[in-house]
């Protein structure tokens, strides 16, 4: 096919999977789908499939949504970039301008692993061809990709895709720090800028043409020539032919290495106990002045090999005071932002074992005690009523041995005031004004809405159990709060539902409901 643009593609998988797609795109001249792929694995990979679905320049789904497998015998070795061969496409794919991808099955030491569990999605960033080049000779040829942050994952600018709390990329070793905060798509474009206006061998027409070309967020380009790809993504493959030595050599080569292999071996056991030893006492000293994570890293360092009932006893121990510590920071933060009840909920979570900040987490929660109740007093003055029980009742979910609350709550409610969570005629009060009368601009509407990322606009939104105003309310969501939309129910002449994700500040979990879309961005 001649030149023609395409779409982003748009990648299903799991996180926990090693073998992942690090590009699959479309290409021009032999009409085809090219796919490089990442193994971050010790084992060899000898077949892969892939399950394909095709979309129009429209992004409908070609074929009804039907998913197609294309397979191929392969040689992927350990920790590799392979770049498949292209898989041609007939004419009946010739209206096709995107694709939806993932790996259904490959096989591994002789056994095939069918890959079924895919938990997330995302579209690939759309990088043109000329971009691509400006930024391999900008910042070298490792950087294939942007660096990006999601909720449940980071992906590298590899393109590998790694769990949310890994420091450090499973396939090439960058650190996640350093990406997020250096070679995200604004970073590196950036850093390209800068490289264009120190050039001087162009003029300022075509430096400026270069600029809107290479630093922009592209969401279509001209699909590139397969055999271009061909000839610039190849592997490698060794042309080295072995040395042969004699027997004689090879059979002295082995007794000497024996023996120096023996004598280092308890060298090198001495050393590794003295200095495992010594990080050890450095690790218990650390511990008591409060050093709770560092002691724990000295503990697993000088543990990696060897340990005892005892050593693993501590290290027990000091992994709840890990964690209480982290609570108490956590805790901090929250009371910083005036969060007081996810500030509560962490500050419950310091152990009494930890002797640096229980004292101080009780104090906080003293404090967050008198907080809570005057703002929940100062909203009934106002007669904000439901916001005051909503408050009251969010409190206690989280400190329910709060005397002070509860019996503010009894008195409350004996004075006619209304519950919240029972409400059963509770209209949404932080919704803006918007006009749904004209259908076909709502049903547009909805399907913008399908699958985005967004952030709560309005100063609170209602999260619903569900897509109705008489359901209960999970939860009363702040301004700012991002959250994803997984589905949308129009409610005609009201408001368009979204059924939604968010993670939770509290517990840290991942939690669905309804909301508007007219608290929403």
């Amino acid at each position: 096919m001649s030149f023609f643009r395409t779409l982003p593609t748009k990648l299903s998988f799991n996180t926990k999977e090693k073998i992942q797609i690090a590009n699959a795109e479309l290409t021009s001249g032999d009409f085809a789908i090219a796919i490089d792929i990442l193994n971050a694995q010790d084992s060899f990979v000898t077949n892969i499939e892939f399950a394909v679905k095709f979309k129009s320049i429209e992004r409908s789904y070609l074929f009804n949504g039907r998913e197609f497998y294309f397979s191929q015998a392969v040689n992927i070795e350990p920790y590799t970039r392979y770049f498949l061969e292209p898989f041609l496409l007939d004419e009946r794919f010739y209206d096709a301008r995107a694709i939806d991808i993932y790996i259904s099955k490959y096989t591994c030491d002789g056994k095939t692993i069918t890959c079924s569990d895919k938990k997330h999605e995302m579209n690939l960033p759309v990088i043109p061809e000329k971009k691509r080049a400006q930024i391999k000779e900008t910042l070298g040829d490792g950087i294939k990709t942007y660096g990006e942050n999601r909720i449940d994952f980071w992906r590298c600018v590899c393109g590998f895709i790694n769990e949310h709390e890994k420091s450090e990329c499973d396939f090439c070793g960058r650190n996640k720090n350093f990406v997020l905060n250096n070679l995200t798509e604004p970073l590196i474009n950036s850093k390209i800028l800068n490289v264009l206006e120190n050039t001087r061998s162009t003029s300022d027409i075509n430096l400026k043409t270069l600029e809107t070309h290479l630093t922009q967020t592209n969401l279509s380009k001209i699909a590139p020539n397969t055999e271009s790809l061909k000839s610039d993504r190849t592997n490698e493959v060794s042309t080295k032919k072995p040395k042969k030595f004699s027997a004689r050599i090879i059979f002295f080569s082995i007794v000497l290495i024996i023996i120096l292999s023996i004598i280092s071996i308890f060298i090198i056991n001495f050393v590794k106990v003295l200095r495992n030893e010594n990080k050890i006492e450095d690790a218990r000293g650390l511990a008591l002045s409060g050093e709770y994570r560092r002691s724990l890293d000295l503990y697993k360092e000088a543990t990696k090999e060897k340990t005892t009932p005892e050593i693993s006893n501590e290290m027990e121990k000091l992994k709840k005071l890990v964690q209480s510590d982290e609570f108490y920071q956590r805790g901090l933060e929250f009371y910083k932002n005036e969060i007081y009840i996810d500030s509560a909920y962490n500050f419950k979570k310091v152990i009494q074992e930890d002797e640096k900040n229980y004292k101080a987490a009780q104090d906080k929660l003293l404090s967050i005690d008198n907080i809570i109740l005057t703002q929940v007093k100062n909203a009934y003055k106002e007669n904000k009523v439901s916001e005051a029980i909503s408050v009251l009742n969010s409190y206690l979910g989280v400190v329910p041995e709060s005397a002070k609350a509860t019996s503010l709550k009894k008195e409350m409610e004996s004075k006619n005031a209304i519950d919240l969570s029972k409400n059963k005629n509770q209209k949404e009060n932080f919704e803006k004004e918007n006009d749904y009368t004209d259908a076909a601009q709502t049903a547009k509407k909805s399907s913008e809405l399908l699958h985005t990322y967004r952030n709560v606009s309005t100063e609170k939104a209602n999260l619903r159990k569900e897509a109705s105003v008489d359901s209960e309310i999970i939860k009363i969501l702040e301004k700012g709060t991002e959250l994803y939309v997984l589905e949308t129910k129009i409610e005609q002449g009201e408001r368009i539902w979204c059924h939604v994700e968010v993670k939770s500040t509290i517990s840290g979990e991942n939690m669905r409901g309804w909301i508007s879309d007219k608290t929403l961005n």
